[in-house]
């Protein structure tokens, strides 16, 4: 038997898209999450605006500086805890910067993702929708 913990991180496991920060209407990229051993991975999968597909992460300040955007890990080690995956930080791969990060499936295809600097009071909601399976770019 499933428990709730473990149904909610199945949930979230496959293909989201996600939305420019500050336009929530552009679509910018399809991530794919995945969780190994109860830890949640982010990876971006496919950059929507064709002009950026073979973008660098030029800002980025780790072992990730000068690699390609399409194909990075932009978050691995958050955990689920009562119905929210955090403890981990966020890239965003266009500034180089991270951010702290508590995710949360809201409906069955939305994810509610809250970036912030120290605390969660001091961020940014944005919400990524899951990619359907026959979508085709």
């Amino acid at each position: 038997m499933l428990t709730c913990e473990t149904c909610l991180a199945q949930t979230v496991k496959g293909k989201w898209k996600t939305y420019d920060v500050f336009d929530r209407n552009k679509e910018e990229a399809v991530v794919d999450i995945d969780i190994i051993d109860d830890v949640l991975y982010i990876k971006i999968d496919q950059i929507i605006p064709e002009e950026h597909r073979g973008d660098l992460c030029t800002k980025c300040n780790d072992q990730r500086k000068d690699q390609p955007i399409l194909g990075l890990t932009i978050l691995q080690g958050a955990t689920l805890l009562d119905g929210v995956w955090q403890g981990a930080y966020i890239l965003n791969a266009k500034n180089g910067k991270e951010y702290g990060c508590h995710i949360s499936l809201i409906a069955p295809d939305l994810l509610k993702i809250r970036g912030f600097v120290g605390y969660p009071i001091f961020g940014k909601t944005l919400y990524w929708t899951r990619e359907k399976e026959n979508s085709f770019r």
